[in-house]
Protein backbone atom coordinates (compact mmCIF):
# COMPACT_ATOMS: atom_id res chain seq x y z
CA UNK A 1 0.00 0.00 0.00
CA UNK A 2 1.67 3.32 -1.00
CA UNK A 3 0.75 6.79 0.94
CA UNK A 4 0.94 10.33 -0.68
CA UNK A 5 2.76 12.25 2.03
CA UNK A 6 2.61 15.63 -0.15
CA UNK A 7 -0.35 15.13 -0.30
CA UNK A 8 -0.68 14.61 3.76
CA UNK A 9 1.23 17.60 4.04
CA UNK A 10 -0.64 19.57 1.62
CA UNK A 11 2.35 20.33 -0.74
CA UNK A 12 2.91 19.86 -4.08
CA UNK A 13 5.54 16.83 -5.17
CA UNK A 14 8.07 19.98 -6.25
CA UNK A 15 7.97 21.10 -2.82
CA UNK A 16 11.17 22.24 -1.67
CA UNK A 17 12.49 20.41 2.24
CA UNK A 18 12.00 24.30 3.99
CA UNK A 19 8.18 24.01 2.39
CA UNK A 20 7.93 20.88 4.40
CA UNK A 21 9.12 21.84 6.92
CA UNK A 22 6.75 24.96 7.06
CA UNK A 23 3.46 23.06 5.72
CA UNK A 24 4.55 20.32 8.81
CA UNK A 25 4.66 23.29 11.50
CA UNK A 26 1.43 24.56 10.42
CA UNK A 27 -0.46 21.37 10.09
CA UNK A 28 0.97 19.93 13.60
CA UNK A 29 0.28 23.02 15.59
CA UNK A 30 -3.38 22.82 13.55
CA UNK A 31 -3.79 19.16 14.67
CA UNK A 32 -1.74 18.93 18.32
CA UNK A 33 -3.52 17.22 20.43
CA UNK A 34 -2.96 20.25 23.10
CA UNK A 35 -5.01 22.26 21.02
CA UNK A 36 -7.46 19.43 18.87
CA UNK A 37 -9.25 16.86 21.27
CA UNK A 38 -11.36 15.36 18.55
CA UNK A 39 -10.11 11.59 17.41
CA UNK A 40 -9.51 12.79 13.95
CA UNK A 41 -7.49 15.30 14.66
CA UNK A 42 -5.04 13.03 16.67
CA UNK A 43 -4.69 10.63 13.83
CA UNK A 44 -4.20 13.33 11.61
CA UNK A 45 -1.44 14.66 14.29
CA UNK A 46 0.39 10.92 13.93
CA UNK A 47 -0.41 10.82 10.11
CA UNK A 48 1.45 14.79 9.52
CA UNK A 49 4.17 13.14 11.55
CA UNK A 50 4.54 9.95 9.72
CA UNK A 51 4.79 11.91 6.13
CA UNK A 52 7.28 14.67 7.71
CA UNK A 53 9.49 12.67 9.15
CA UNK A 54 9.40 10.53 5.63
CA UNK A 55 10.06 13.58 3.55
CA UNK A 56 12.19 15.59 5.31
CA UNK A 57 14.77 12.45 5.96
CA UNK A 58 15.23 10.68 3.12
CA UNK A 59 17.85 11.86 0.99
CA UNK A 60 16.85 11.19 -2.22
CA UNK A 61 15.45 14.46 -4.30
CA UNK A 62 11.98 15.40 -3.11
CA UNK A 63 10.77 15.60 -7.01
CA UNK A 64 11.74 12.13 -7.15
CA UNK A 65 9.43 10.88 -4.15
CA UNK A 66 5.77 11.86 -3.79
CA UNK A 67 4.50 8.67 -2.94
CA UNK A 68 6.32 6.59 -0.44
CA UNK A 69 6.44 3.05 -0.22
CA UNK A 70 6.43 0.85 2.90
CA UNK A 71 8.26 -1.78 2.81
CA UNK A 72 12.18 -2.68 3.52
CA UNK A 73 14.65 -1.35 1.68
CA UNK A 74 18.11 -0.03 1.93
CA UNK A 75 17.28 3.25 0.92
CA UNK A 76 14.74 3.83 3.40
CA UNK A 77 15.74 2.03 6.40
CA UNK A 78 16.75 5.40 8.29
CA UNK A 79 13.59 7.03 7.30
CA UNK A 80 11.43 4.15 8.60
CA UNK A 81 13.39 3.87 11.78
CA UNK A 82 12.36 7.59 12.25
CA UNK A 83 8.86 7.01 11.10
CA UNK A 84 8.31 4.35 13.34
CA UNK A 85 9.69 6.97 16.44
CA UNK A 86 7.69 9.70 15.73
CA UNK A 87 4.53 7.25 15.04
CA UNK A 88 5.17 5.74 18.55
CA UNK A 89 5.12 8.78 20.18
CA UNK A 90 2.55 10.94 18.54
CA UNK A 91 0.32 7.49 19.33
CA UNK A 92 1.51 7.58 22.80
CA UNK A 93 1.20 11.56 23.35
CA UNK A 94 -2.38 11.26 22.39
CA UNK A 95 -3.33 8.20 24.37
CA UNK A 96 -1.74 10.25 27.44
CA UNK A 97 -3.48 13.64 26.46
CA UNK A 98 -6.96 11.52 26.46
CA UNK A 99 -5.67 9.74 29.65
CA UNK A 100 -5.14 12.91 31.79
CA UNK A 101 -8.59 14.34 30.43
CA UNK A 102 -10.52 11.64 31.74
CA UNK A 103 -8.51 11.84 34.70
CA UNK A 104 -8.86 15.83 35.82
CA UNK A 105 -12.98 15.16 33.71
CA UNK A 106 -13.03 12.85 36.90
CA UNK A 107 -11.41 14.44 39.35
CA UNK A 108 -13.88 17.42 39.11
CA UNK A 109 -16.55 15.59 38.48
CA UNK A 110 -16.53 13.50 41.98
CA UNK A 111 -15.36 17.31 43.43
CA UNK A 112 -18.61 18.80 42.16
CA UNK A 113 -20.76 15.59 43.66
CA UNK A 114 -18.95 15.80 47.02
CA UNK A 115 -19.60 19.87 47.46
CA UNK A 116 -22.21 22.21 47.75
CA UNK A 117 -21.98 23.21 43.77
CA UNK A 118 -23.45 19.89 43.03
CA UNK A 119 -26.35 20.10 44.96
CA UNK A 120 -26.67 24.02 44.35
CA UNK A 121 -26.45 23.04 40.57
CA UNK A 122 -29.02 20.12 40.82
CA UNK A 123 -31.51 22.79 42.38
CA UNK A 124 -31.15 25.47 40.25
CA UNK A 125 -31.60 23.07 37.28
CA UNK A 126 -34.79 21.95 38.55
CA UNK A 127 -36.16 25.54 39.29
CA UNK A 128 -35.30 26.42 36.52
CA UNK A 129 -36.65 23.94 33.79
CA UNK A 130 -40.11 24.09 36.13
CA UNK A 131 -39.98 27.97 35.73
CA UNK A 132 -39.46 27.29 31.51
CA UNK A 133 -42.83 24.90 31.66
CA UNK A 134 -44.57 27.28 33.88
CA UNK A 135 -43.95 29.76 31.46
CA UNK A 136 -44.68 27.74 28.25
CA UNK A 137 -48.15 26.46 29.86
CA UNK A 138 -48.63 30.21 30.64
CA UNK A 139 -48.57 31.94 27.66
CA UNK A 140 -49.11 29.03 25.48
CA UNK A 141 -51.29 26.40 26.74
CA UNK A 142 -53.54 27.94 29.63
CA UNK A 143 -56.61 30.12 28.33
CA UNK A 144 -56.41 34.04 29.43
CA UNK A 145 -58.81 35.93 31.79
CA UNK A 146 -60.20 39.06 30.06
CA UNK A 147 -60.82 42.08 31.93
CA UNK A 148 -62.94 45.63 31.41
CA UNK A 149 -60.13 48.49 31.09
CA UNK A 150 -60.52 52.42 30.85
CA UNK A 151 -58.23 54.52 28.74
CA UNK A 152 -56.41 57.46 30.90
CA UNK A 153 -54.00 58.71 27.93
CA UNK A 154 -51.66 57.37 25.43
CA UNK A 155 -48.88 59.27 24.07
CA UNK A 156 -45.87 58.29 21.75
CA UNK A 157 -42.91 56.78 23.47
CA UNK A 158 -39.85 57.80 21.54
CA UNK A 159 -37.04 55.36 23.60
CA UNK A 160 -39.24 51.92 22.57
CA UNK A 161 -40.74 53.27 19.04
CA UNK A 162 -44.21 52.24 20.10
CA UNK A 163 -47.77 54.21 21.30
CA UNK A 164 -47.88 53.57 24.94
CA UNK A 165 -51.22 53.20 26.24
CA UNK A 166 -51.77 53.89 30.27
CA UNK A 167 -55.29 52.25 30.81
CA UNK A 168 -56.85 51.50 34.53
CA UNK A 169 -58.51 48.53 35.96
CA UNK A 170 -61.48 47.88 37.68
CA UNK A 171 -59.41 47.99 40.76
CA UNK A 172 -58.03 51.51 40.03
CA UNK A 173 -54.94 50.13 38.97
CA UNK A 174 -52.94 51.86 36.29
CA UNK A 175 -50.54 49.99 33.70
CA UNK A 176 -49.55 50.65 30.16
CA UNK A 177 -49.63 48.85 27.14
CA UNK A 178 -47.30 48.65 24.18
CA UNK A 179 -48.80 49.50 20.83
CA UNK A 180 -46.52 48.56 17.86
CA UNK A 181 -47.12 51.17 14.73
CA UNK A 182 -48.11 48.47 12.62
CA UNK A 183 -51.08 48.04 14.57
CA UNK A 184 -51.44 51.59 15.33
CA UNK A 185 -52.61 51.12 11.14
CA UNK A 186 -55.13 48.88 12.44
CA UNK A 187 -56.51 50.85 14.56
CA UNK A 188 -58.12 54.38 15.71
CA UNK A 189 -57.89 55.14 19.53
CA UNK A 190 -59.99 57.67 19.47
CA UNK A 191 -63.26 56.04 17.83
CA UNK A 192 -62.85 52.88 20.71
CA UNK A 193 -65.27 52.81 22.77
CA UNK A 194 -64.63 49.95 24.78
CA UNK A 195 -61.35 48.45 25.73
CA UNK A 196 -60.99 44.91 26.79
CA UNK A 197 -57.41 43.41 28.42
CA UNK A 198 -56.53 39.64 28.55
CA UNK A 199 -54.33 38.39 31.28
CA UNK A 200 -52.43 35.16 31.70
CA UNK A 201 -53.91 32.38 33.79
CA UNK A 202 -50.66 31.76 36.34
CA UNK A 203 -48.37 35.19 36.16
CA UNK A 204 -51.18 37.82 35.45
CA UNK A 205 -49.28 39.19 32.45
CA UNK A 206 -51.52 41.33 30.65
CA UNK A 207 -50.91 39.81 26.99
CA UNK A 208 -53.15 41.24 24.59
CA UNK A 209 -56.41 43.99 24.11
CA UNK A 210 -59.40 43.02 22.46
CA UNK A 211 -61.21 45.52 20.34
CA UNK A 212 -64.20 46.08 18.08
CA UNK A 213 -62.94 48.19 15.43
CA UNK A 214 -66.18 48.18 13.03
CA UNK A 215 -68.64 45.66 14.54
CA UNK A 216 -65.16 43.41 14.27
CA UNK A 217 -63.01 42.16 17.40
CA UNK A 218 -59.12 42.58 16.65
CA UNK A 219 -56.51 41.19 19.13
CA UNK A 220 -53.62 43.66 19.87
CA UNK A 221 -50.40 41.88 22.23
CA UNK A 222 -48.61 44.53 24.36
CA UNK A 223 -44.84 44.53 23.96
CA UNK A 224 -44.64 46.28 27.13
CA UNK A 225 -45.40 42.15 28.29
CA UNK A 226 -42.71 39.80 29.55
CA UNK A 227 -43.48 37.40 26.79
CA UNK A 228 -42.68 39.56 24.60
CA UNK A 229 -39.04 37.95 24.56
CA UNK A 230 -40.71 34.78 25.33
CA UNK A 231 -38.82 32.01 23.52
CA UNK A 232 -35.47 33.98 25.05
CA UNK A 233 -36.21 33.33 28.59
CA UNK A 234 -37.40 29.62 27.76
CA UNK A 235 -34.68 28.66 25.75
CA UNK A 236 -32.12 30.41 28.64
CA UNK A 237 -34.13 28.44 31.42
CA UNK A 238 -34.41 24.91 29.44
CA UNK A 239 -30.52 25.08 28.86
CA UNK A 240 -30.05 23.22 32.44
CA UNK A 241 -31.41 20.09 30.74
CA UNK A 242 -28.21 19.58 29.11
CA UNK A 243 -26.66 19.82 32.67
CA UNK A 244 -28.88 17.03 33.85
CA UNK A 245 -28.07 14.97 30.40
CA UNK A 246 -24.89 15.01 30.39
CA UNK A 247 -24.02 14.01 34.49
CA UNK A 248 -20.99 12.48 34.65
CA UNK A 249 -17.38 12.42 34.53
CA UNK A 250 -17.29 14.54 31.23
CA UNK A 251 -16.32 17.83 29.84
CA UNK A 252 -19.69 19.00 28.91
CA UNK A 253 -20.89 18.38 32.45
CA UNK A 254 -18.47 20.15 34.34
CA UNK A 255 -18.08 22.91 31.92
CA UNK A 256 -22.23 23.24 32.05
CA UNK A 257 -22.08 23.14 35.76
CA UNK A 258 -20.86 26.40 35.93
CA UNK A 259 -21.76 27.86 32.46
CA UNK A 260 -25.09 27.28 32.33
CA UNK A 261 -26.09 27.33 35.88
CA UNK A 262 -25.13 30.89 35.84
CA UNK A 263 -26.91 32.02 32.47
CA UNK A 264 -30.32 30.15 34.29
CA UNK A 265 -29.63 31.80 37.17
CA UNK A 266 -29.49 34.99 35.41
CA UNK A 267 -32.55 34.37 32.72
CA UNK A 268 -34.43 33.77 36.50
CA UNK A 269 -33.21 36.86 38.27
CA UNK A 270 -34.24 39.15 35.11
CA UNK A 271 -37.27 37.26 34.36
CA UNK A 272 -38.89 37.92 38.20
CA UNK A 273 -37.70 41.34 38.17
CA UNK A 274 -39.82 42.07 34.79
CA UNK A 275 -43.10 39.77 36.83
CA UNK A 276 -42.65 42.44 39.78
CA UNK A 277 -42.13 45.37 37.89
Amino acid sequence: MSKNYHRTLGIPPTASKSEVKKAYRILAKKHHPDKNNSRKAQQLFIEINEAYAVLSKDDLPITNRPTVKHGKSKGSSISEMELEKRMQWAKKYAQYKKIKEEKINEISYYKIQNSSVGRTTFLISIISIVLAFSIFLDFKILPLTAFKVDLVTNYIDMGSQKLALKLKDEQDNEFEFGVSFDDIKRIDIASIKEFNCQKSFLFRQKTNMLLKVKDKEISIFNHYCVYKVFYFYFIILLLPLITLISKGPNTVYILSTYVISSLSVIGMVFLFLTFLL
